[in-house]
């Protein structure tokens, strides 16, 4: 082998170890971003959006359209029960965060409702999920392989 074919060849390999490491630590780092951050969820279509502030110990999540009720939740362990209770009579929000998934469920009534955000790739302040699947209690299941994204505002 010629001296510049090993030189381009090792070039090109070092690339993928590297893309592939960055690849690998934005895609299994979602787990310790969240707890105790707030994060501003904006839905598929981009027209909504949701806050939601993670507990700093646990599995609890509050989820709310309003950014000045998912900020008081983050200042403390006291103010997030406050504002968890406050929002329970609507179900109580929880999550798992695991390798390049987050789950959050709502339980409501005795039922549950589930919505897993599938290939999470965590960069910076911001995450993005490449599809989600969702089944909602008395509602369906289904698909939605539309890009969603999450910034930290807190």
């Amino acid at each position: 082998m010629q001296k510049k074919t090993k030189i381009i060849l090792s070039v090109v390999i070092a690339l993928i170890v590297i893309c592939g490491g960055f690849y690998f630590y934005a895609s299994h780092s979602v787990a310790k971003r969240l707890p105790g951050h707030v994060y501003e969820y904006t839905s598929v279509s981009g027209n909504r959006n949701a806050y939601m502030t993670f507990a700093k110990n646990g599995d609890q999540v509050v989820i709310t359209p309003n950014k000045d009720e998912a900020l008081k939740a983050n200042n403390s362990n006291d103010d997030f029960q406050e504002v968890y209770q406050d929002n329970a009579k609507n179900g109580k929000w929880y999550y798992k965060a695991q390798g390049s998934k987050l789950t959050l469920s709502k339980l409501q009534d005795g039922k549950v409702s589930l919505w897993q955000y599938n290939r999470m790739l965590a960069l910076g302040k911001k995450m993005r999920a490449g599809s989600f699947t969702y089944q909602i209690a008395n509602a369906g299941q289904g698909v939605d392989h539309k890009a969603t994204k999450f910034e930290q505002i807190h």
